[in-house]
């Protein structure tokens, strides 16, 4: 024998549809924006009581701008000096393709020196 342990009366099930579609709608409604009357509604002293923070450099420490000079006589130091166990990546740099100026470009110095290291091989 089949028995039911609650019966479903239909009004119930209105009740708990009619429920579920109010709260379904409610998270679909555009919600209410603030407008710049409703801010102005408020007591002043609510808007007094916060104080706007400012964020500012102290205008008795002026900003300097320096550029930093090399001394004089750097130009004038010896230019890098590539280590004798690259000597065979330069190679290949310019057996698969690169120049000696554009080889020269990458390790910083002069051409003349990525040609003496080619003549060597």
């Amino acid at each position: 024998m089949l028995s039911r342990q609650h019966p479903h009366p239909r009004g119930d099930d209105r009740e708990r549809i009619t429920r579920a579609r109010q709260a379904a709608e409610a998270l679909f409604t555009p919600k209410r924006q603030i407008t710049q009357q409703s801010v102005s509604d408020s007591p002043p002293t609510e808007q007094s009581a916060r104080k706007p923070r400012v964020l500012a450099t102290s205008p008795t420490m002026p900003i300097r701008h320096e550029e930093v000079e090399a001394p004089a006589g750097s130009e004038q130091q010896t230019a890098p000096v590539i280590p004798k166990s690259q000597f065979a990546r330069i190679r290949a740099l310019v057996k698969y393709g690169m120049n000696p100026p554009q080889v020269a470009e990458l390790y910083g110095v002069a051409i003349s020196t990525i040609e003496s290291i080619l003549r060597k091989s």
